[in-house]
């Protein structure tokens, strides 16, 4: 089969042309690793450019300014993942049977955050790195909190200090999903994905609705 003129090498020994899509994802993949190597004020738009192999001035072109390419690299992945798990809880939640509401919601919100950072440490370091004092993910733990005071209402379960305990269940996700090999003797398979998402559903679950009351 002939080369198509996309993939074609050129006989003048330069580099094909990018679409703008590809050239897109090759600066957020850049500005990840960068932002995670040396958080926000230590990344520059010149040394996102080298590693993605672009010149600087696409990336104003593309994002505007170095804020915006870690809001669009770094802060909406998260966005992103939590509120299509909030939408679908917000949509879902009046018609499950209130036994299986609080497991359900649990294990969509283990395995949307899971799915997004497995193997993706760099995405964690990044936004954890971020010392702007913007702090992108507190309005995420917001959403987060609003989700679980709903199911504590629904199931009647009392003593959980909701603020820390949101927090406490993203920091669980996150971690084991991005560095969760790093926690297994070298040479020893890892929890898998499946194992992971079944043990932390009933931690949260019933780690949550088995507290006494105040």
């Amino acid at each position: 089969m002939g080369e198509s003129a996309a993939t074609r090498a050129p006989s003048n020994g330069k580099r094909p042309l990018r679409s703008t899509a590809v050239v897109r994802e090759l600066i957020l993949d850049a500005a990840r690793t960068c932002f995670a190597e040396s958080g926000y004020a230590g990344t520059t738009t010149r040394r996102i450019a080298k590693r993605a192999g672009v010149v600087e001035n696409l990336i104003f072109k593309q994002f505007g300014s170095k804020a915006e390419l870690f809001e669009a690299a770094v802060v909406e992945p998260f966005r992103t993942a939590l509120d299509s798990f909030t939408q679908r809880w917000s949509s879902a939640s009046g018609d499950l049977p209130n036994g299986l509401n609080g497991e359900v919601t649990a294990r969509e919100y283990v395995e949307a955050l899971y799915d997004l950072l497995e193997g993706h440490g760099e995405l964690l370091l990044a936004i954890m790195g971020d010392h702007r004092g913007e702090r992108p993910l507190v309005p995420l733990m917001r959403e987060l909190e609003r989700v679980a005071a709903a199911q504590m209402e629904t199931h009647g379960w009392r003593g959980v200090d909701i603020r820390v305990l949101a927090r406490l269940h993203f920091g669980m996700v996150a971690f084991n999903a991005a560095f969760g090999d790093a926690l297994y003797p070298a040479g020893e398979e890892a929890a898998s994905r499946e194992r992971i998402v079944e043990e932390t559903t009933a931690f949260m679950v019933h780690g949550t609705a088995h507290r006494p009351a105040p």
